[in-house]
């Protein structure tokens, strides 16, 4: 059953789908990273 799901899972949605929580973590961190700048850069 699993090699069946391996076959079919070929693609770039499944993949995305695959990879969805480092992609959401590094766009989180970027956010972040931005906030702080925005919020900091005067001061450093």
């Amino acid at each position: 059953m699993q090699q069946d799901d391996d076959e079919q899972a070929s693609g770039l949605w499944p993949a995305l789908q695959a990879r969805s929580g480092v992609i959401i973590g590094t766009v989180g961190l970027v956010a972040w990273l931005a906030l702080l700048w925005f919020m900091f850069g005067d001061v450093l």
